[in-house]
């Protein structure tokens, strides 16, 4: 220590240093308004038009599966089939390299032969949480299929080259198609089939290389040019010719630009068809940084690429949210440590001591930061906001208390008090903050969604702690003798003698009553572990984001056109509310096929107005319950309600919908069906479900073409040429493509509308024979409509049904436990059939599963320490009585904030536990210091053992609780993580506090007796 006062200007220096180093590195930190909790999840997305789910399913789904099955770090494995479409999704491990799984999961993908027309792809390079932005393009005279072909060509090209940016998605609008519309009546009338129009476009669609041509010196590249470049020239495609008379397409058929098959609808406002981009983060990069980037490229496109009166205008910035995240944190942090530093003054009564105590705090957290930053550990709401600065300085107002005391006593100069002071409480200062580092250990060791939240807090706290250590025996001793005189004569505040004056008499009366005393404590422990089983438990609250997820399903089988009028009915209703600033609608899926849903689905973002703009007395609850009145009007559909962020992760982590689900695995898509509705029906009588839904899997009307083969066989058609006609004149699939500069349209042949809305004018078509003749349809093929399934979802191999709820109104265990049990008692399943309960429930469960496991090995570490620390195990149980008693305030706070026990106040208690022991260590060590040197009555001895340490002990309970008050009554956005964990600190402080300075030296006494013991001295 003398040599830290005699370097103290180097010391300081250094911390100078440190506080530049630290700054810097909070600067290049990624920021999120919250942990990116969404797992890495990998999916392979098949588009094969016009095709079955069950063909899907059969011809891409296992067969991608099966490419995929083995594949290192996977933790499950789901898919869903439906129309035209097959989604793969593979979740993968916490500790899984992305860059390795995309790369192995692309070799595997790979090796799929796949059906002739399937289109495969992969996910972005994103996560659930990585949708930074949503824009529309904006414009009061532009059509929809332009606008899409802006969105598709120019801004898309323009967003996607931004650095940071994994992917632009697209939604809505028209894309743009070049149609030849045939008749039935005109293609008998000239004797013309679909398949001759078909080879003739593809045919006549072609340039040709013709190599090098010398001519002299010089020589000419060969081309012969004949793709098309307008409609005109589709029109003068000749198709047949007859009796020396060329029939061209324009002679049979009407070439016109349409649009394809529009699979999803966007919304926006008042514009009924509108078109959405969607901006995708690139996993690991940095939010804030990547968004600005995106705004000046939309700055740019708006400015120089798009013409004028059609704008690109954000809707959605993840910027928005992070700003009133930080400004949550702000207002924590500030007054957090404005609280510290009020505390500080009014115990230690010179506000020059309260400043350098203070000022450790930032010099700690600068060493969090900068190994944050060498750790790429990103800076969140849980990382900074859950910090509690009472905590970190510990160290530093045990050190600052016992040299205040010295100088208190007198007779000592400021360098020989500080040397003292240190001396003295230096080996209780280092086991007391290796137990507190202790106590937050189980943070480290949680995998999931929790271990994402909380393990940048654990880290953050971690490294301030041990710098927090560091610094008291350094950058404390060498200020406190720089801004201290030598002559220095300090007393203490006079609340403090007033305090101990009665404190002393109080504890000697207590110690003469030992049993009366922990009777009480232990029935009041009693009850307070009996209100805990009232508690209710919770997986984790709810992050606020400002907005409303609203899903709207409606029947399987509606089509685009009633799914559109329902979409204008609410959408009008949401506009009418004033607390919502803007509302999009989506209404089936995305071009790209990442949403693999149908039309039946709407998705509506009711974006909210900014906290200090809502409308007096308006909450987002009632904002819910008054749109829940309104949905109840509509017949025929359900709905669920969410957040952007939460439901993409929900998804993310269960496969489903929705925040919790029960799921039916076997391989009959009707006996699913079957026991779904009867489990549905089970969760309607419990209380505090809602939203619940089956994911309906059945119902899809078909029109079957069943081709005959031994009638075909007789006029000598292929299966082909008959399913070429199916695909194309019925399926509108594009033949061959236009190119226009660097954009491609396609060319597709199509029945007019009147002739493929009716199975007889199906049945009518020409199917063209060998021999020339025109056969009907109908004599080659049945005709005939039935029912199909709509979705086929799989995980592991096996089919499932699933049946999505959410809890409102009641807590997620006891909930969830009822549904269970009604469950198990009235459904019966038949052979090679399994439930399984997924989503928030069952990841609650695993969280605590594990905390039973980690949470009595890092006691028994604490329990170590102390025994390292006492040098026997009486003291180190005595000590570790404290931990039951602490919860006692903990526990009554959660009640009073009508908070359940989530995984967040669990970690609470933890932090909680260790201060408490923090506290112990300190009280006994003064103890056993006093005893060995006052020969006095043992209880006399305890007593003024017991008042030395008041002040610390009040002060870092004090700060420990205070630090986080801002926090625990917070109700802000952004506030919701930490609260329950705040609360339990600061309401376990009220009665830790109580129990360390009244209870713990009556039990110490009542242990050690009457005879005066050999305690080492730490």
């Amino acid at each position: 220590m003398g040599g830290v006062l005699e370097k103290r200007v180097i010391v300081i220096v250094a911390s100078i240093g440190l506080l530049g180093l630290g700054m810097f590195s909070l600067s290049q930190l990624p920021i999120q308004p919250y942990p990116g909790v969404a797992p890495l999840t990998i999916q392979a997305i098949s588009q094969w038009p016009g095709r079955s789910t069950s063909e899907v399913e059969q011809q891409v789904t296992i067969p991608v599966e099966n490419a995929l099955a083995g594949i290192p770090g996977v933790q499950a494995f789901r898919s869903v089939s439906l129309f035209g479409l097959s989604v793969v999704t593979l979740k993968f491990t916490d500790t899984t390299d992305p860059f390795k799984a995309r790369q192995t999961f692309i070799v595997n993908l790979g090796n799929v032969t796949f059906p002739a027309g399937v289109s495969s792809s992969i996910s972005p390079d994103s996560d659930a949480t990585g949708e930074i932005m949503r824009y529309h393009v904006q414009s009061d005279f532009a059509s929809p299929t332009r606008l899409k072909t802006l969105q598709n060509y120019e801004i898309y090209k323009e967003l996607k080259q931004t650095p940071g940016v994994a992917d632009v998605s697209s939604f809505g609008g028209k894309v743009r198609q070049y149609q030849v519309i045939i008749t039935p009546e005109s293609l008998q009338s000239k004797g013309v089939t679909v398949s001759q129009i078909i080879t003739a476009l593809s045919n006549a669609n072609s340039n040709a290389g013709g190599g090098l041509l010398p001519a002299g010196e010089q020589q000419f590249v060969v081309r012969g040019v004949g793709l098309f470049k307008n409609i005109g020239d589709i029109k003068q495609v000749v198709v047949a010719v007859n009796q020396g008379v060329p029939i061209r397409i324009g002679d049979v058929a009407t070439v016109e630009i349409g649009f394809a098959p529009r699979l999803g609808m966007f919304q926006y406002g008042e514009n009924a068809d509108a078109v959405e981009g969607i901006v995708f983060l690139r996993r690991g990069e940095n939010a804030t940084e990547v968004l600005a980037r995106v705004r000046d490229k939309i700055k740019n496109i708006n400015s120089h690429i798009l013409p004028p009166g059609i704008q690109v205008i954000p809707f959605y910035d993840r910027q928005a949210l992070l700003d009133i995240t930080i400004g949550t944190v702000k207002h924590t942090l500030f007054f957090g440590i404005s609280l510290v530093l009020a505390v500080l003054f009014l115990f230690l009564g010179n506000l020059r001591a309260a400043a350098v105590v203070a000022a450790v705090i930032p010099l700690a957290l600068c060493v969090s930061f900068i190994q944050m930053h060498i750790w790429s550990v990103p800076a969140n709401l849980i990382s900074l906001g859950a910090i509690d600065f009472g905590v970190i300085v510990d160290s530093a107002v045990i050190l600052t208390e016992n040299v205040m005391r010295h100088l208190e006593e007198g007779g000592k100069r400021l360098n020989q008090s500080i040397i003292i002071a240190t001396s003295e409480v230096q080996r209780a200062m280092i086991y007391s903050t290796s137990i507190i580092i202790v106590a937050y250990s189980p943070l480290f060791f949680m995998g999931g969604v929790e271990g994402i939240i909380f393990k940048p807090m654990a880290f953050t706290m971690g490294f301030a702690l041990i710098a927090a250590m560091v610094l008291s025996l350094t950058f404390l001793p060498a200020m406190i003798s720089l801004i201290f005189g030598e002559n220095l004569h300090h007393k203490p505040p006079r609340f403090i003698t007033r305090l101990l004056a009665g404190y002393k008499p109080l504890l000697r009366r207590w110690m003469d009553r030992p049993r009366t005393v922990v009777a009480i404590a232990v029935f009041i422990l009693g009850l307070t572990l009996f209100s805990m089983t009232k508690l209710g438990t919770a997986f984790l609250p709810t992050l606020e984001e400002n907005n409303i997820w609203l899903r709207v399903t409606l029947p399987n089988t509606v089509d685009l056109g009633y799914s559109i009028k329902i979409a204008n009915e609410l959408r009008g209703i949401f506009l009418k509310q004033g607390e919502i600033e803007k509302v999009a609608v989506q209404i089936g899926r995305p071009d790209d096929g990442t949403d693999s849903t149908g039309v039946f689905n709407q998705e509506y973002g009711l974006y909210l107005k900014a906290p200090d703009k809502m409308p007096a007395g308006s909450s987002k609850k009632k904002l819910i319950e008054h749109l829940e009145t309104e949905l109840n009007k509509i017949p025929g559909i359900n709905y669920s309600f969410s957040q952007y962020i939460q439901d993409n992760v929900n998804e993310a982590l269960s496969g489903v919908k929705g925040e919790n689900s029960v799921k039916i695995y076997g391989p009959d898509l009707e006996v699913l069906d079957l026991k779904a509705r009867e489990i549905i029906d089970e969760l309607k009588k419990v209380s505090g479900v809602a939203d619940e839904g089956i994911l309906k899997e059945l119902g899809q009307p078909t029109l079957n073409i069943q081709i005959d083969r031994e009638k075909a066989s007789r006029y000598g058609i292929n299966v082909n040429d008959i399913q070429t006609i199916v695909a194309n004149a019925i399926g509108g699939m594009p033949v061959t493509n236009l190119l226009e500069d660097e954009k491609t349209f396609g060319i597709a042949v199509r029945l007019n509308e009147a002739s493929r809305n009716d199975v007889l004018d199906v049945s009518k078509l020409l199917v063209d024979s060998p021999t020339g003749a025109a056969i009907p349809l109908s004599m080659v093929a049945k005709v005939s409509l039935s029912d199909g399934p709509f979705f086929i979802y799989r995980e592991a191999g096996k089919r499932y049904i699933a049946i999505k709820f959410s809890v409102r109104g009641r807590d997620l265990g006891s909930a969830v436990e009822d549904a269970q049990v009604l469950v198990q008692k009235n459904i019966t399943l038949p052979a090679n059939y399994s439930i399984g309960w997924d989503g928030q429930f069952n990841q609650m469960k695993q969280a605590q599963k594990k905390l039973m496991i980690i949470v009595p090995l890092a006691l028994l570490g604490i329990f170590l320490l102390l025994v390292s620390a006492f040098g026997n195990f009486r003291d180190a149980v005595i000590v570790m009585i404290n931990v039951p008693f602490a919860a006692i305030g903990g526990v009554l706070a959660l009640h009073l904030a009508g908070e359940t026990l989530s995984i967040s106040a669990f970690f609470g208690f933890l932090s909680l536990f260790g201060i408490a022991i923090q506290d112990g260590v300190i009280l006994i060590s003064f103890i056993n210091k006093s005893m060995s040197d006052d020969l006095a009555a043992m209880k006399d001895t305890m007593v003024e053992g017991s008042s030395l340490r008041v002040r610390p002990v009040l002060m870092t309970a004090m700060l420990s609780g205070l630090g986080l008050l801002p926090a625990a009554l917070s109700h802000s956005i952004g506030s919701e993580a930490q609260r329950p964990l705040a609360l339990v600190i600061v309401g376990g402080m009220v009665t830790t506090t109580i129990l360390t300075l009244l209870v713990l030296p009556v039990i110490y006494s009542w242990f050690r007796g009457r005879s005066l013991p050999n305690a080492p001295v730490i």
